[in-house]
């Protein structure tokens, strides 16, 4: 009898042990004690913090989607456009025929963090504006923006990014199933080594404040031929007991 309630006791405590050892570090430790590598892992790879990618869409006949202001885009294959043809000296040497192939689709990695939840700020996240408690804040990182043009010293570099910023502010939104989706209300641009990243700010509170009952929040942006979806299950973004955005 004592055998079997002892035999028992130890299978309730390997199952309490391996429920335990699949719990993520941030259940399953003080916020004090995280690693280095573990507040690392957080910023950039968690329920807070998810890899998408930015992607120039055509339509069936190879061109870009009309409409939106015209913005200068950055070209990944360094200026060697697929199926492009090139001139030649008289004499020269005749190129192939150019294919019709467009070749790999244009696309950028982007990383979207909720810069506000509270493990991102545990974790160390950037600093934000104070007015963040208002709102949920996505800081993209990675989008197609190009660095400010150099100038002389005592010389304003104009924007090159000026109709991109404004075509991302306009077209991102934070979508739900059967409610309101919930668009953007201001953005904050990156400098020097973040200029490829803009900080999105959606209004919090209200009737359309994001629960756990809406179970899945898409960030949906598209902007002059690009377009990203981010998804973010909710249930996984819980941090001591409650949906941390």
């Amino acid at each position: 009898m004592q055998r079997q309630r002892l035999r028992t006791a130890l299978v309730v405590v390997a199952c309490f042990s391996l429920q335990g050892g699949n719990r993520e570090f941030w259940e399953a430790k003080d916020s004090a004690s995280w690693t280095s590598e573990e507040k690392q892992s957080l910023l950039v790879q968690s329920p807070w913090a998810k890899e998408g990618f930015a992607r120039l869409e055509v339509d069936k006949k190879g061109s870009k989607p009309q409409g939106g202001r015209n913005v200068a885009i950055p070209d990944p294959n360094g200026g060697n456009t697929p199926g492009r043809a090139r001139s030649v000296q008289i004499g020269g040497e005749v190129p192939p025929v150019p294919s019709n192939d467009p070749g790999p689709k244009v696309q950028f990695r982007v990383l979207a963090r909720w810069e506000a939840a509270k493990p991102v700020r545990l974790a160390g996240g950037p600093e934000i504006p104070e007015v963040a408690g208002q709102f949920y804040v996505i800081r993209l990182r990675g989008l197609p923006l190009m660095p400010p043009p150099k100038v002389k010293p005592g010389q304003t570099a104009p924007n090159p990014n000026e109709g991109m910023l404004e075509a991302i502010k306009q077209g991102s939104f934070l979508e739900r199933k059967d409610k309101p989706a919930i668009r953007c209300a201001h953005l904050f641009t990156g400098s020097g080594d973040q200029v490829n990243e803009v900080l999105l700010f959606f209004p919090r509170g209200g009737d359309d404040a994001i629960t756990l009952a809406d179970k899945l929040v898409t960030l949906e942006s598209r902007f002059a031929a690009f377009h990203v979806s981010i998804k973010f299950p909710l249930k996984e973004m819980v941090f001591q007991g409650e949906l941390s955005l």
